[in-house]
């Protein structure tokens, strides 16, 4: 049995992984355009400070990525964020404020007027949605919370997740279980209340690994699991009757596995693919640049913050790298690091390095209450498609891809344009491929 993967990025490479070690005597070649797999997901050393260019972790209260993890046998590489991490900050009127992680705190923080709190308090008393009409977070967000509750809470968090726009995304692509308890509790409030008397599991700690993300991705390259072909990118699929052609690859495969972006998809020759190629190149994917700095010890404390789109700010927030993970930064210096783009600043795309560290310096000296000379840059790291994003129709899309996958014997598409953008989200879709691919195979089911 021979499968090829397209797409050496976390979803790629995750289901590579799980199918080599659930599928006997399977032959998987991971073919990669890029020369360095990972996708947006790799760690780099610079005078002692250690910078992701994409996700810093993953939470450890869902457990497909633990299980990968468990897999490789090298739990001893896990990190766990620092205590520190759980104090956490937006920006409102150009200053830092806490968040509350308490009741008592909420109702005593500045967050939200007296009037804003009290529209969340009546939140158990809103009725669910009628309809089946795909909701905006922030069409649901005002529906049950208010309007200050999705300007200083919703929008940061959304940025924060998905470099996004509450006004455009999706409630039930983005955040499926918010969707879902709404639908069978009828309230936040009441599913909190119902969920925590059955002891429903956190939704665990910020995790990560002693050598940062990358680690992740070269402990599966290097498990044996499979074969990558970097500097391999496939343009062409044809199916024959012995099995799958790719382009420039010689030898025939019994299944095709697709982990690329959406926009590549669409580009791509693809039996079965071409009637959705519109919906594929329709999914948004706007830049990002990510910026660390090195600041002196004592100025940062806690995760860092987030800045709500009403504050016009042209960075979306920095994380406080070495305050969540200590040897992210040096014995003098804090790594702090500063995001600029997403789906409401796409000038990102087209700003040089100097204008991108001149943007992030001055508003992260202005946040810091420090000079400008005390900030210096030690990386940057651009993407000029970084997340997708989830608009609110996603789901046909998905539908519509899924079908057109589904008329073709043997190829199979997955990825973080369709299934969820998170780290857990992307390694459990890879468990649920693997079990699809071999189901296909074998005729059994797991």
């Amino acid at each position: 049995m021979r499968i090829a993967v397209i797409g050496g990025g976390i979803s790629g490479l995750g289901t590579a992984f799980v199918m080599g070690r659930r599928i006997p005597g399977a032959e998987i070649d991971v073919f990669e355009k890029n020369t360095i797999p990972g996708g947006t997901i790799a760690t780099y050393r610079n005078n002692g400070f250690l910078m992701e260019t994409g996700p810093n972790g993953f939470l450890s209260g869902k457990p497909t990525t633990l299980k990968i993890v468990d897999m490789l046998e090298k739990q001893d590489t896990l990190l766990p964020a620092d205590a520190k991490a759980e104090k956490r900050m937006i920006v409102k009127n150009g200053r830092l404020v806490t968040l509350p992680d308490t009741p008592l705190k909420f109702f005593t923080s500045s967050i939200l007027s007296f009037g804003g709190k009290l529209r969340i308090m009546k939140e158990p008393f809103v009725s669910r949605k009628i309809g089946d009409e795909d909701e905006t977070i922030a069409g649901f967000g005002k529906r049950r919370l208010g309007e200050q509750a999705v300007t200083w809470m919703l929008d940061p968090m959304v940025s924060g997740v998905f470099a996004g726009n509450v006004d455009k995304l999706s409630l039930a692509s983005c955040f499926p279980r918010i969707h879902e308890l709404e639908m069978e509790y009828g309230s936040l409030v009441k599913a909190m209340m119902k969920l925590r008397s059955k002891k429903a599991s956190p939704s665990g700690k910020l995790t990560s690994f002693e050598n940062g993300m990358g680690q992740l991705i070269e402990m599966m390259v290097l498990s044996g699991a499979f074969r990558l072909h970097p500097g391999s990118e496939v343009r062409e699929i044809r199916k024959e009757p012995d099995g799958f052609h790719l382009d420039h690859v010689r030898g025939v495969y019994d299944v095709v596995v697709l982990a690329v972006p959406a926009y590549s998809l669409s580009e791509m020759a693809v039996p079965g693919l071409a009637e959705v190629k519109k919906e594929l190149a329709s999914v948004p994917y706007p830049p990002m640049a990510v910026l660390p700095f090195a600041v002196k010890k004592g100025i940062v404390d806690g995760f860092g913050f987030l800045i709500p789109s009403a504050e016009k700010s042209r960075i979306l927030g920095a994380l406080y790298s070495s305050e969540i993970f200590p040897n992210r930064g040096t014995g003098e210096y804090d790594l702090v690091t500063v995001m600029l783009g997403g789906d409401r600043n796409y000038e990102v795309r087209d700003m040089d390095s100097a204008s991108l560290v001149d943007a992030a310096s001055e508003e992260l000296a202005g946040f810091l209450k420090v000079e400008r000379k005390e900030l210096e840059n030690v990386g940057l790291f651009k993407w000029q498609r970084a997340i997708p994003q989830y608009y609110t129709g996603h789901w046909k899309i998905v539908e519509k891809v899924e079908k057109a996958a589904a008329a073709v014997p043997g190829l199979f598409v997955t990825g973080n344009a369709f299934y969820g953008i998170g780290i857990n989200d992307c390694t459990l879709a890879a468990f649920k491929m693997a079990e699809k691919v071999q189901e296909y195979l074998t005729g059994e089911k797991e």
